[in-house]
């Protein structure tokens, strides 16, 4: 199928984690309609194969491997495979994550359930980055996505998911002080509360006129809204912003 008319990350590659479905689908989708041939991974393999198609029929070339983020063995077999296809990589996002145990207080908590996913949200946005970030280009962006409950105390009794994206929001400091010498911007995305899965659409007609009762002011919002933020991001010039919070988020946090 002939090539999609070039746009401002053409002969860019990029990384996207947890690609398959939801707000990972739509950032690949957006990535590689803008120019970006686009790697992505996730646990399944139908999932990110089907979204792989779908950048390669925009005249991209795409590479999909099934990973869990949290194996260090695993993800450093989809780094290989993305060098090798790909080469030099030029944006990464790491959207992969998830909450494993709602409702359940602290002392009631199951302690393999509560550091899975510590495992899945802070170790894997680590163990991805520290397996890229020799082949992150010069000049690169890296984007964390984080969440409100990383910024404020649990609600909902969320305690594992809250500490987990707390350290991706200090991670991603510390990675942009480190990395700043080389021109890669790092920063972190706050999606708010996102129709999520594999049919968002039918999830927002579901939830019109129904805001969450622990913030009224929210809205739930479809994942392409937050794959525009992250393009706006990844486009920005070498004099963008590094180590910040951008929120779609409807609450102060």
């Amino acid at each position: 199928m002939p090539q999609e008319q070039a746009g401002p990350l053409a002969g860019k590659v990029a990384v996207v984690t947890g690609g398959g479905r939801g707000i990972g689908r739509s950032i690949v989708r957006i990535l590689a309609k803008n120019g970006a041939d686009v790697a992505l991974c996730a646990r399944s393999q139908d999932e990110i194969g089907a979204v792989a198609e779908e950048v390669r029929a925009m005249g991209r070339r795409a590479v999909a491997v099934s990973t869990d983020v949290a194996s260090w063995e695993q993800v450093q077999k989809f780094a290989g495979a993305v060098t090798r296809e790909l080469g030099q990589v030029n944006i990464l996002v790491n959207n992969a994550g998830g909450s494993v145990e709602r409702n359940t207080p602290i002392a009631q908590s199951d302690p393999d359930r509560w550091w899975r996913a510590v495992e899945v949200n802070l170790h894997g946005t680590y163990l991805v980055t520290r397996a890229f970030l020799e082949h992150v280009a010069d000049g690169g962006r890296i984007v964390n996505i984080g969440s409100g409950m990383g910024h404020e105390a649990p609600r909902g009794n969320a305690s594992s998911y809250n500490v987990a994206k707390a350290g991706v929001h200090m991670f991603t400091q510390a990675l942009a002080v480190e990395v700043w010498e080389r021109g890669i911007l790092v920063n972190e995305v706050l999606p708010g509360i996102v129709a999520n899965g594999l049919n968002p659409e039918q999830r927002l007609e579901e939830a019109k006129s129904k805001p969450p009762a622990f913030a009224p002011s929210e809205r739930l919002k479809h994942p392409d809204r937050v794959a525009e933020l992250i393009l706006w991001i990844v486009t920005r010039g070498e004099d963008g912003p590094t180590g910040q919070t951008f929120s779609l988020a409807r609450r102060p946090l």
